[in-house]
């Protein structure tokens, strides 16, 4: 876990070129990168066709879609993950929708699945608007691939995989962005910015990516599962064996879904099969378990997640996840091999310490020109004992953004705090604790 250094100056603004100079090299400004040209590797079938960056109402200057306008690494905005969506619509939906200002949503790229053939809506020097998460947004690239995740292999086809996978070796080089499951992501594991936002977060692309293939065509394998127990397991069941039960719910009406491989591991409150399933409080607030509905995401580890044992019994394996020991079957070989990374616990002194959706500033970091986004803390905590794997950690950041027509003083600026913040693999999704709530172990 490598720490960001805050840019060396008295002020906590950061405007355009001034931080991140060691960082970008040769990269050109936005205004001397084409405007209408495809960012992609040669040879693959890319064309550029952009979102949409109009007002939707002109009596309201924050009201505009789809994307921020930036100048990325080059204001001091450093890219630093790849997140993996699908579009739960066709191609060409996909596409009008980003083109439509009134949608308010965007992607970097979309894939098709027939062919692989990647559409670029948004530069990548620009914020999309993809994540539902705008901490997220501001350091990330979003890929969007045609798709329906309930229908697995029919959408996800190997052209479609081959493309991505070129697409983000393509990006991940030129933004210096490690290709490990930290920092290439998938939808799923973005957290909700606030307590209310955390249910209605998106699971795509869902149960059925084939993680390990993918990484395989990125050129960086995921470890295959091992024989010897781990004080820190990497989720890595093997896609096509790893058969579990899924739903796909309309209200109350569900069905089950075809058997076949995904990259899930279910986790029980006990370790035993036929003990529940562990809840999550946003999506089951009255302690309710569970389920293998396919929106669900409560209790499910992905391919490629990492975590910290809390404990063990027989073939057992509990992990600290989400607040509280969580079980998987775990039998030599199957489902887990060591992983590695810094461990997080509350400093001793502090009963719990609260969880956190973005990494934001303090308000006082803000100057008066600039409203301060909201640090709200999400309804998780984290108990003295519990141990969780460190991801990354740096002062806190906001990059300001309105339409670039409002006339908004001190438009497209980064706010940089005193405050201190490290990303940890919580649950099913990320989080961030205060730096000064606990300490590292390793």
């Amino acid at each position: 876990m490598v720490p960001r250094r805050r840019p060396p100056a008295v002020t906590l603004l950061v405007t355009a070129a001034a931080a991140v100079a060691m960082l970008i090299g040769s990269e050109p400004s936005a205004a001397a990168r084409p405007a209408h040209e495809a960012e992609c590797p040669v040879g693959l079938a890319c064309r550029f066709a952009p979102a949409a960056y109009a007002r939707t109402d002109p009596s309201d200057p924050d009201a505009y879609g789809d994307y921020d306008r930036a100048d990325r690494p080059r204001d001091g905005d450093d890219i630093r993950y790849i997140v993996i969506h699908d579009t739960e619509e066709s191609y060409d939906s996909a596409i009008a929708r980003f083109q439509d200002p009134h949608s308010g949503v965007s992607a970097h790229y979309v894939i098709r699945s027939s062919d692989g053939q990647v559409t670029q809506l948004v530069h990548t020097w620009d914020i999309a608007h993809h994540a539902g998460n705008y901490w997220f947004n501001m350091h990330s690239l979003g890929i969007e691939h045609e798709g329906v995740l309930v229908d697995g292999a029919r959408w996800y086809t190997e052209a479609m995989y081959q493309a991505s996978a070129r697409l983000v070796r393509y990006l991940a080089a030129r933004y210096h962005i490690p290709l490990d499951r930290e920092h290439i992501l998938s939808h799923e594991e973005i957290p909700g910015l606030t307590p209310g936002g955390v249910a209605g977060m998106h699971y795509d692309p869902g149960p059925y990516w084939d993680w390990a293939h993918y990484f395989d065509l990125l050129g960086a394998p995921l470890p295959t599962a091992g024989v010897s127990a781990a004080p820190v397991p990497t989720i890595v069941p093997r896609f096509d064996i790893d058969i579990e039960p899924l739903r796909s719910c309309v209200g109350e009406a569900c069905t089950d879904l075809p058997p076949q491989g995904s990259n899930v591991v279910y986790l029980h409150t006990e370790p035993r099969a036929d003990a529940p399933l562990v809840g999550d409080p946003a999506l089951h607030p009255d302690g309710s378990p569970g389920t293998t509905r396919v929106a669900d995401w409560s209790a499910r580890a992905v391919t490629g997640q990492s975590f910290v044992v809390a404990g063990r019994s027989g073939e057992w394996t509990a992990i600290w996840f989400g607040g509280r020991p969580a079980w998987l079957d775990d039998p030599p070989g199957r489902v887990s091999a060591p992983g590695h990374g810094a461990l997080i616990t509350p400093r001793p002194g502090r009963s719990a310490i609260p969880v956190y959706g973005a990494a934001y500033p303090e308000d006082s970091a803000y100057p008066p020109t600039i409203p301060a986004a909201a640090v709200v803390p999400l309804r998780y905590t984290i108990p003295a004992g519990q141990v969780y794997l460190g991801v990354e950690r740096g002062f806190a950041d906001y990059y300001y953004a309105r339409f670039d027509s409002a006339d908004a003083q001190d438009n497209h600026t980064l706010v940089v705090g005193d405050r201190r913040l490290v990303e940890i693999s919580f649950n099913h999704r990320r989080a961030f604790v205060d730096a000064a709530d606990v300490l590292i172990l390793r």
